[in-house]
């Protein structure tokens, strides 16, 4: 089932499950910051894209390497790592995490005297995404996706086609924020908020384990989208309301 994520996810976010032995070592060892590591990193994150794996701190140890060395910069590095951090939370720190370890794209090129402009166009770009995307402006987020941008047009035809299944990816995370606030929503909704053409939505739901009830989706309860009427009482001692009585008088 799609929920928001719970705490129970955090043990997993900061060491998952799929992370092998030797990349732990380097992660979290003393050579961490040994830049010939670097090609064990890399083909870890050609893992992650195949398998569509996702290892935020391995991922974050690479930039960590890139900004100690910076003539090691692989700009297409950079852009998928920011593609699987945009992939895997609307509301996480992830993307922001990544980002705050790069410098302009104009000055990591010049770093790695590369003529590749790649990066210097897709990189904004991935940051409008990101924007869309924790904004929950979900309808907005895919119509820049699907647009006829030279930004859009490398980031499908470039780099999308390297990683597993990423357009499924944002589906999931955008689901798992809707199920945090809905319990019922129209299914011509989800259609624009997912991307998914109308005859499609219910296999979506089904995928998701929600269910298909006329023309809404039913979302079940997942302690988040069922809110609850409560009543907050206040203890207020003497002195405290004199003291609010005194200052209401300035």
């Amino acid at each position: 089932m799609v929920t928001a994520v719970s705490p129970e996810n955090l043990k997993e976010w900061h060491t998952p499950s799929t992370r092998p032995d030797v990349i732990h070592e380097l992660i979290h060892g003393v050579d961490r910051y040994n830049p010939s590591n670097l090609p064990f990193m890399e083909d870890y994150l050609a893992t992650e894209l195949k398998e569509g794996q996702y290892d935020l701190f391995g991922n974050l140890a690479i930039l960590k390497l890139y900004q100690f060395n910076p003539q090691h910069s692989n700009p297409d590095v950079i852009i998928n790592i920011l593609i699987k951090a945009l992939a895997a939370t609307v509301s996480g720190p992830d993307f922001n995490l990544c980002l705050e370890m790069l410098r302009e794209p104009s000055a990591i090129l010049h770093d790695i005297e590369s003529a590749d402009e790649a990066l210097v166009i897709v990189m904004p770009y991935l940051q409008r995404l990101h924007e869309l995307s924790r904004t929950c402006q979900f309808t907005k987020f895919w119509q820049e996706i699907n647009s006829d941008s030279e930004a859009a047009k490398i980031l499908r035809t470039r780099y999308l086609p390297q990683h597993a299944s990423p357009l499924d990816d944002f589906r999931f995370i955008f689901s798992a924020s809707i199920a945090s606030c809905f319990r019922r929503i129209s299914l011509s909704q989800l259609s624009r908020w997912l991307d998914i053409p109308s005859d499609k939505v219910g296999e979506w739901c089904s995928k998701v384990e929600w269910t298909v009830e006329g023309q809404d989706a039913v979302i079940p309860n997942n302690g988040q989208n069922d809110v609850k009427a409560g009543v907050v009482k206040e203890n207020v001692q003497l002195g405290q309301l004199t003291k609010l009585v005194a200052a209401a008088g300035y």
